[in-house]
């Protein structure tokens, strides 16, 4: 089982992938960043389709915020639409992604008190809008948390359930 975890900043993505991998003792690895966006996209794309040969692990973003952060943040390099498809088609049958989100202000709110060196609050509408056509194209079955709503702890027993042989479907 691979589970991505995937959202906006400060919506519990890495709180989430800790307490996970406590847990289920899955690996966590990072799956688009923008120390990986600044290479080419070949190696890009490479990186993200060997992330889908592994089993037991939490991605903590991938391939759909690349394609968002990549968006927002010109000068990174973004994969095709063809290759976010390859990767999809590829691990569509053991993956789940998990899409945490809050509504902006609260995003906003969060950063300003935890502080963040990549994205400013007035990068978060535009992010948070990307997001939102972003997630409802993938083929990947997708559960969302709102994070306002949901504390991290209650999202990773949700989580731990939907990838228990009872919750799995």
């Amino acid at each position: 089982m691979i589970i991505i975890l995937e959202g906006c900043d400060c919506c519990y993505k890495s709180t989430v992938a800790k307490q996970l991998s406590k847990k289920l003792d899955y690996k966590i690895l990072r799956g688009s960043s923008f120390e990986l966006a600044k290479g080419s996209q070949d190696s890009l794309y490479d990186y993200c389709f060997d992330l889908t040969k592994h089993e037991n692990l939490i991605i903590d973003r991938y391939i759909y915020s690349n394609l968002v952060y990549a968006t927002n943040f010109p000068g990174n390099t973004k994969l095709t639409h063809g290759q976010v498809s390859n990767i999809e088609n590829k691990i569509l049958s053991k993956a789940k992604l998990i899409y945490l989100h809050a509504r902006p202000e609260v995003i906003k709110e969060r950063i300003l008190s935890r502080g963040d060196d990549q994205v400013n609050t007035k990068d978060i509408e535009p992010i948070v809008e990307l997001y939102n056509e972003v997630i409802p194209k993938s083929k990947l079955h997708t559960y969302s948390f709102d994070t306002e709503i949901y504390g991290s702890g209650e999202i990773v027993e949700d989580i731990v359930y939907l990838v228990s042989e009872e919750g799995f479907s």
